[in-house]
């Protein structure tokens, strides 16, 4: 699952989709470099956002020492142009980023430490040429300016750092499991190259006896006199990183905020220095507030900077509001929404009173959201990060979160008064980022909420006039979802409709806008590429062009076996898509260079070897008919799926630590459901249950009555991970065998399937899956009558939907994980969300309905 570092880094190129940060529009701030023609006898290439320099002919040089450069942007066109100068005198290659935007970009707040501030590379063809420009390089820059990059060496006082790497494209399998750039040992293995915050070399390299003393420097630079020791890290980013910390003396505890020079540059373009010294500033101007950390003062640590500041205990709004929610639990009395609301009321009017003491100071605070307010124990509250509080009059741009921020213009105590309002319904529905796609879902949410809540028209802070309904400006999505039944066929219009809207054949690297991890599969994997989208667009019976068939087939074959995936997240899955889709003879090649790689160490459905199996399954029906003899090692995977099942170790295969029908080994135990089914052998039934039994001991029966799977601190119904996807398993197990233990689970998984509160609106892990797993349980019940229409309670659910789904023109957008961009894949996006309206309304049903927990299955695993 993508996190919310890479949501953000996905956002930055596209308001709508998540995108590429490499197609972000720099067109008008490109290098000159980067817009002139190569020079004769030189390539000029370009990958992302990286403009690169080859002499012709030259030989590939596949790892060793490479030489990176870092810059800030106004010293950038003058280093690059002396960088670019000396390479191409020593004849050796170099990519640089290729606009100032792209420079801004890797120096971002949001960017990975480990590789944030690399503005140009240098990959020298042996030690002696990296070693004649490491000297030449730091002599010319010497005393330019660049953020230091965390996994390197510096070279002496110029932004000049060296590591030892890959120069090429070549990839392995990391310990978790995840595939990473690769180094070839010694010995010929392919082994991770470790691009972490730490600069360390490979064991079998020899550090060349030059960079001794920059080394040396490395470690002088160690500070021993700084009066704190770090208990732990809070937090990190690419601006650096937060500490809990205790000083040497006295024993006090303080929370240190890390600034590192020419980093974390946000939208106006200051970086974490200046932020962290404009937050000093506000908090001494503020010293004496209640409502404020007391601040002990700015200490500079070799090059960083850190602002020591009062440890506030307790916990952020945030997290109290995860702890708190009621209605993600089920909890739906009178006299629990009274205390949650009482509890809305109190937290509100401290917060208007904190605002209100800054604003006697003359300051804005600029960034209200719930992580950036802290509840004592006691119930008073403490607003932290003050790096954009400013003059009450100030016009420079305020932060806040997405979705809570107040439009462009706003001043500065009613910027303020826009967020607190925000974060008030925030409390109420932790949605607001839809807010930052149509304002107008501020007041779908906030309607919403007075009405379950019971609030009068005046609870709540006043408000902000920009949210005003405009005549003739309401929401339309409702008028899809009111009314004795949902309007089916306009939905699915409208989700066609933007599927199609957002398809761009044109590109190489994606069909479809999907989640971030879609662009590591080069755009064809089910879960965010293509391959979901035609699989969901076949079985909901629209149009699928034989031009977007030919892109997934001729995308997946570009595809290196050594990143082949699984059925979710790679060539598996498209080849069991492209199978159904009538192109057999790419489906079978495929599946040949699927097995030409390394097996994946993952037991799962989404990415492991369950997955893998299930893929050749769906491609020798597809293929050879429905009695095709699957192939043999379909069978010896279901074997050691099974061992690992009873705790016995199988070399290079692991165990999810969790449940659930893509992320547990509930997907091991439908492989071995489709055996017994075609074979009838009976081991294969034992060893379902057996799997079945082992998910069952991961749900928890709630206080609400709803059973989940614990993971962790969490609790979960999702498909993707959770009891949901279990239970469809479950009851599909109970149609050959009875099963008391599984049958008494199914009752209190069908009721969490209806939960009012879900964050997310997506197939894998929202409301469109729930939704779709609830209806599918009632179509074939344990006990008691089936179903013929979806019921009351599911229908309730999928009515609010109108809390997510965005209509522009004729087309429906559905929001990814995150909810910071839209998506049309079928893990998140329009795709996933068409499946499942599809099987709900699908009538009547018959023993071959989309809707029964089979039918339902074979949907979400490519069938």
């Amino acid at each position: 699952m993508p996190g919310l570092h890479q949501n953000q880094l996905y956002s930055l190129a596209d308001p709508t989709y998540y995108e590429t940060p490499a197609r972000l529009p720099d067109e008008g701030t490109r290098f000159a470099l980067d817009r002139r023609a190569a020079l004769p006898g030189w390539d000029k290439g370009r990958s992302g956002l990286w403009t690169s320099l080859r002499p012709e002919g030259a030989p590939v040089t596949e790892q060793g020492w490479k030489i990176h450069v870092s810059t800030v942007p106004e010293e950038a066109a003058a280093t690059l142009r002396e960088t670019v100068r000396i390479c191409l005198r020593h004849g050796v290659p170099v990519k640089f980023l290729r606009s100032r935007q792209a420079l801004a970009l890797m120096s971002d707040k949001y960017m990975a430490r480990g590789s944030s501030g690399k503005f140009i590379t240098v990959y020298p063809p042996d030690e002696p040429a990296f070693l004649r420009l490491v000297a030449e390089l730091s002599a010319a820059l010497d005393g330019r300016r660049g953020p230091y990059i965390l996994s390197d060496l510096r070279i002496g006082d110029a932004p000049v750092y060296v590591r030892y790497g890959s120069f090429t494209d070549r990839w392995c399998r990391a310990a978790d499991g995840s595939t990473v750039p690769a180094l070839r040992a010694p010995d010929g293995r392919l082994v991770p190259d470790e691009r972490d915050v730490v600069f360390r070399v490979p064991p079998w390299v020899t550090v060349p006896p030059e960079l001794g003393p920059h080394l040396a420097a490395r470690a002088a630079a160690r500070d021993d006199s700084f009066p704190y020791v770090v208990e732990r890290a809070l937090q990190f980013s690419n601006a650096g990183g937060i500490y809990l910390a205790r000083h040497r003396e006295s024993g006090e505890r303080v929370v240190l905020r890390e600034a590192r020079p020419h980093c974390g540059l946000d939208s106006a373009g200051d970086d974490a220095v200046t932020r962290l010294h404009r937050e000093h500033r506000a908090l001494r101007r503020l010293a004496g507030l209640e409502c404020v950390p007391r601040v002990h003062g700015v200490r500079t640590v070799w090059e960083h900077h850190f602002l020591v500041e009062e440890h506030v205990e307790g916990r952020t709004l945030f997290e109290e509001i995860v702890a708190r929610y009621a209605l993600v639990r089920g909890e739906r009395s009178d006299a629990e929404l009274a205390a949650y609301r009482a509890w809305v009321d109190e937290v509100t009017d401290r917060l208007a009173s904190a605002l209100a003491a800054v604003h006697a100071r003359g300051l804005r605070f600029g960034d209200l959201h719930p992580a950036n307010i802290v509840l004592r124990p006691d119930g008073r509250l403490v607003l932290i990060d003050f790096e954009y509080a400013t003059e009450l009059d100030d016009p420079s741009p305020f932060a806040g979160a997405f979705g809570m921020q107040a439009p462009p213009g706003t001043a500065g105590a009613e910027a303020d008064a826009y967020a607190l309002w925000s974060t008030w319904l925030h409390m109420l529905m932790p949605l607001t980022e839809m807010a930052g796609h149509d304002r107008r879902k501020a007041l779908v949410l906030e309607r919403w909420a007075r009405d379950r809540y019971r609030l009068g028209p005046d609870a709540g802070p006043p408000r902000p006039a920009a949210l005003t309904p405009a005549a003739g400006r309401t929401d339309p999505v409702a008028g899809l979802l009111t009314g004795t039944q949902p309007d089916w066929g306009r939905l699915r219009t409208l989700l066609t409709a933007g599927i199609h809207a957002a398809a761009t054949p044109e590109r190489l690297d994606r069909l479809f806008p999907g989640g971030p991890d879609g662009f590591a599969s080069g755009g064809v994997c089910a879960a965010h590429g293509a391959a979901g989208v035609l699989h969901a667009l076949r079985h909901a019976g629209a149009e699928v062009p034989p031009e977007w068939v030919r892109w997934l087939a001729d995308a997946s074959l570009r595809r290196p076996p050594e990143r082949a995936g699984g059925l979710l997240d790679g060539l598996p899955g498209a080849a069991a898509v492209l199978a159904a889709l009538g192109e057999g003879d790419a489906a079978v090649e495929l599946l040949e260079r699927t097995s030409a790689g390394p097996p994946p160490p993952g037991a799962d459905l989404a990415t492991g070897r369950a997955g893998r199996a299930l893929a050749a399954l769906r491609v020798t029906r597809a293929t050879g008919g429905p009695g095709a003899c699957p192939p043999p090692e379909v069978f010896r995977t279901a074997s050691d799926l099974a061992r690992l099942a009873r705790g016995e170790t199988v070399p290079g295969l692991t165990a999810p630590p969790s449940a659930g029908l893509l992320r547990g080994l509930s997907g091991a135990a439908l492989l071995h459901l489709e055996l017994y089914e075609l074979t009838g052998e009976r081991h294969l039934l034992d060893s379902a249950r057996d799997i079945l039994h082992r998910e069952a001991a991961h749900c928890v029966r709630m206080p609400g009555g709803s059973v989940q799977v614990k993971d962790g601190r969490r609790h979960l119904l999702y498909l993707d991970q959770g009891s949901g996807g279990f239970a469809l398993v479950a009851r599909a197990y109970l149609d050959h065998r009875e099963d008391p233990l599984l049958s008494g689970l199914l009752p209190g998984v069908r009721q969490g399937c209806v939960l009012e509160f879900v964050r997310e609106p997506g197939l894998f892990t929202g409301r469109a899956g729930l939704t779709a797993t609830a209806h599918a349980l009632d179509t074939a019940p344990a006990d008691g009558p089936a179903r013929t229409a979806p019921a009351p309670d599911v229908l309730a659910s999928v009515r609010n939907l109108t809390w997510h789904l965005v209509q522009r023109d004729d087309r429906l957008l559905v929001p990814g994980a995150g909810l910071r961009r839209f998506s049309a894949d079928l893990a998140t996006g329009s795709a996933g969300l068409l499946l499942a309206l599809h099987t709900l309304a699908a009538s009547p049903v018959t023993p071959d309905s989309p809707t029964g927990p089979r039918a339902l299955l074979s949907l979400l695993t490519l069938g």
